[in-house]
């Protein structure tokens, strides 16, 4: 299997226990690596584009902007 279709069945799985859980009004539990990698990814994101000094500065601009909506959304400045 490739790293691309692990991630993919990784956010699927993820996906679809958040869906169950908020459909059954639970808390679902998310293992304290995923929420490391997930912070690591918006650290490393967010030093990418404060020394490129944007977003479309960066080499993967895509990802980075993908990185700001996370960190937004979780900071309550977008709709969740």
């Amino acid at each position: 299997m490739t790293p691309a279709e692990q991630m993919l069945i990784a956010a699927a799985d993820l996906n679809a226990k958040v869906a169950t859980a908020q459909r059954s009004g639970e808390a679902i539990t998310v293992p304290p690596a995923a929420v490391s990698e997930l912070a690591h990814l918006l650290e490393v994101c967010g030093r990418a584009v404060a020394q490129a000094g944007a977003i479309h500065s960066t080499r993967n601009p895509a990802l980075a902007e993908y990185a700001h909506d996370i960190a937004r959304t979780y900071l309550g400045e977008l709709p969740r």
